[in-house]
């Protein structure tokens, strides 16, 4: 849970203005950052379960997923730029016991803290697990999960006829497929991209150190060329 305030924290700073974005929501209000906390909390709590590390990994990879799937509809709605009717229809699929404004409501809370815990289960199985399922197959699924969703969404609620309708049972099947790659990412892997993230930063560590000021320089002479020079 330290890590994860942490990962907070980091994103007010961050370059990423999503990332920037999510996280300033949910610390402004108060109401917002304590529902955050306790469902957050409790996620990292089933994961931190004493056990099998790899066991606790698996953990840790389904609530990611989760997570991805559960903030697809807010990112749906501000990619389509959903409007009118074809909106009203959306909620009412998504929250059939709810009033279209507080629907509105609701579901904007819940993206912003299913946004805000998908940055730190990424960052903890990035940065501390280190498993490569946490790296390009992970964004390969939630770029495929997106296509999915939008595509089940444009099938059902608005009045276009999109050929690639009949797409969608391929592509749920895909999805599954690579969900279960990532599940089943065995250690010898994990090992291997762990050793190439350390390394990465081992390099970026010294270049840094190449990089950095020594005071022991001198500005050289210039020199200049007469009129008459000559490129050889």
């Amino acid at each position: 849970m330290r890590e994860s305030t942490d990962r907070v924290e980091i994103a007010l700073r961050s370059d990423d203005a999503e990332e920037q974005l999510v996280a300033t929501r949910v610390l402004e209000n108060p109401s917002i950052w304590r529902q955050w906390e306790t469902e957050h909390s409790g996620l990292m709590r089933l994961v931190s379960v004493p056990g099998f590390r790899r066991t606790q990994v698996a953990m840790l990879k389904r609530a990611t997923l989760r997570l991805i799937e559960r903030k697809a509809l807010f990112e749906y709605l501000r990619a389509r730029e959903v409007r009118g009717d074809v909106r009203r229809r959306v909620f009412a699929y998504f929250h059939p016991t709810l009033a279209y404004s507080h629907a509105v409501i609701a579901e904007h809370g819940h993206y912003l803290r299913k946004a805000c815990s998908f940055l730190c289960t990424h960052h903890v199985g990035v940065e501390l697990v280190r498993d490569m399922g946490f790296l390009e197959p992970m964004q390969d699924y939630a770029a495929a999960y997106r296509e999915y969703f939008q595509l089940f969404c444009d099938t059902n609620f608005t009045q276009s006829q999109d050929i690639r309708a009949a797409l969608l049972p391929l592509l749920k099947m895909e999805l599954e497929e690579r969900r279960q790659a990532i599940m089943s990412t065995d250690e010898a892997a994990s090992r291997q991209a762990r050793q190439a993230l350390q390394a990465r930063e081992a390099r970026e560590a010294r270049e840094a150190q190449m990089r950095r000021a020594t005071g022991n320089t001198a500005r050289l002479r210039t020199l200049r060329l007469s009129c008459d020079a000559r490129p050889v």
